[in-house]
C-alpha cells in the first residue's frame, strides 16, 4: 500500500493518491493524517486517485468506513469528494459503497469518475 496527499488551498481540496491493496485500516489512517494537517480546512472537498489502488471490500468493511466518516461528519464539514477508478473490483466497489453511504445523509457527497479532468470539474463546480 502506498499513499500520499497533498492540501491544494487554491482549488480548497484534498488530493490524495492511493496504490496497491487498501484495507478500512489504511484508509482510515490516511483520513486522520490528513484531517491533523495544519493546512487542512473544514469543508475542503477531496481528489481521490484509486486508478492503481484494489479496494477488494466485502459489506463489513465497507459499513465500518462509512461508520467512520459519520462520526467525523461534523469535524470535516460539507464537502464533495471525486472518486477516480479505471475499473475493476475497486470500481466496483465504489459503485456499491456509493450507493450505502447515500442511504444515510450526512454531509459528504461522493462521485465516481473514470478520469482526473472530470473529477476536478465537478469538485470546482458550486453545488
Amino acid at each position: 500500500m502506498r499513499s500520499q496527499y497533498y492540501i491544494d488551498d487554491a482549488r480548497n481540496m484534498v488530493v490524495l493518491t492511493r496504490a496497491g491493496r487498501i484495507s478500512v485500516d489504511d484508509d482510515v489512517a490516511l483520513h486522520k493524517v490528513v484531517i491533523a494537517d495544519p493546512k487542512f480546512k473544514k469543508g475542503m472537498n477531496a481528489l481521490i486517485d484509486m486508478t492503481e489502488a484494489t479496494y477488494d471490500w466485502g459489506l463489513q468493511e465497507m459499513d465500518q468506513f462509512r461508520t467512520y466518516i459519520n462520526t467525523m461528519a461534523k469535524q470535516i464539514g460539507q464537502r464533495k469528494w471525486a472518486l477516480v477508478s479505471n475499473g475493476g473490483i475497486t470500481q466496483a466497489n465504489v459503485k456499491l459503497f456509493t450507493v450505502l453511504h447515500d442511504l444515510q445523509p450526512h454531509g459528504l457527497t461522493i462521485k465516481l469518475f473514470s478520469n482526473k479532468f472530470e473529477a476536478i470539474k465537478w469538485l470546482s463546480s458550486p453545488d
